[in-house]
């Protein structure tokens, strides 16, 4: 080749070289894609009527508590117990035998201190006599007095139970009670076999309804409302009731807080049915469902698509660019259920950033 042409290839090839690196620099250097320039179409959401709401399920525990309510004062050794835990008990009922001798509940204040027979008085007689005009075996009022009658109506009382009809009224025969008709179970002391030296509480009067409570841990009590509705199921059913307090148990640590269910009304929540279902001794476990957010049915949108401003106003913006005001009566999992729109309505998510029109 010419020594001319060859040098007029040579430049040639170094000014393309030249070209195509310029080009390919500036193509380097131009800035990616803006994502958030994308012509995607916005996100979307059509109203839509829904009901929402949740609930928390533990479990409550449920127990009759007692207090004491008759002692015997006399000796001698429990030879049978006459009554069932959870009776319902009255006046001349017999409650157990000690050395084989009947032992019947009378209502009264005062407690059994003597025996009593012709001639005694005081006010132990008297509630002697009230029992004895309860039972039918006496038709006087009571005055205190141990009189003929008194003694007629003993020794009438006594062989109905099937004992020496001598008029006298042991020490041991009767134990009373502040109140009556109580249901009981037996205390401690009262079992077959148990030695009385005198003075032992030997019934146990229940309340008159059980509690039931809901006991919940450090981490669970934070995520429960302290009032509020629930549904506890048992065998039969469902009881329905509210969370009438909260309270700490004495004596126990650990951040432990126990709900206390009652029925709506105030009350037992098992209402008529708590003798059925929860039985006199021990404690008894049922499902319980607690009511967080309530029920609520409504035009449900996403929590996503509404717009809080600084002062509180809360808005979503209809596809069409309308800004529309709402009020949340319901939110739970990311949905709530809003008045100011309507089934049907079309919602531009706010995170798409929509052209302002």
């Amino acid at each position: 080749m010419h020594p001319k042409l060859t040098w007029v290839v040579v430049v040639g090839i170094v000014v393309l070289t030249a070209v195509a690196g310029f080009w390919a620099g500036r193509v380097a250097m131009l800035p990616p894609d803006d994502p958030l320039a994308s012509t995607a179409e916005p996100v979307t959401y059509e109203v839509v009527e829904q009901t929402i709401g949740r609930s928390l399920q533990f479990a409550a525990v449920a127990e009759w508590e007692s207090r004491p309510l008759a002692r015997s004062w006399a000796p001698g050794v429990v030879t049978s117990v006459d009554f069932e835990p959870g009776a319902t008990v009255q006046s001349g009922d017999v409650l157990f035998t000690a050395d084989l001798r009947p032992v019947v509940v009378a209502e009264g204040k005062v407690p059994a201190f003597r025996d009593m027979q012709s001639g005694a008085e005081g006010p132990d007689v008297f509630q002697l006599q009230a029992m004895l005009v309860e039972l039918g075996f006496l038709d006087e009022e009571p005055n205190e007095q141990f009189d003929a009658a008194t003694d007629a109506a003993v020794r009438a009382w006594q062989a109905a139970l099937g004992v020496e009809d001598d008029g006298v009224v042991r020490h041991g025969d009767i134990v009373f009670a502040p109140e009556l008709p109580a249901r009981v179970v037996a205390a401690e002391a009262l079992k077959v076999g148990a030695p009385l030296s005198g003075g032992e509480v030997v019934v146990d009067a229940l309340a008159p309804a059980p509690s039931i409570v809901v006991p919940l841990t450090p981490e669970q009590r934070d995520l429960v409302p302290l009032s509020g509705d629930v549904l506890v199921t048992y065998p039969g059913g469902t009881w329905q009731g509210i969370i009438a307090r909260a309270a700490e148990p004495l004596g126990e640590g650990g951040g432990i807080l126990e709900l206390i269910l009652e029925a709506a009304s105030g009350g037992a929540l098992c209402g008529d049915e708590c003798t059925e279902w929860i039985p006199p001794l021990g404690r008894t476990d049922f499902g319980v469902e607690i009511v967080v957010v309530p029920e609520t049915t409504g035009p449900v949108v996403p929590v996503a698509a509404i717009i809080t401003d600084a002062g509180g106003k809360q808005t979503v913006r209809l596809v069409e660019g309308t800004q529309v005001s709402v009020e949340v009566q319901a939110s739970t999992g990311g949905l709530a259920v809003v008045s100011g729109v309507e089934p049907g309505d079309v919602l531009v998510l706010p995170f798409t950033a929509p052209d302002d029109r």
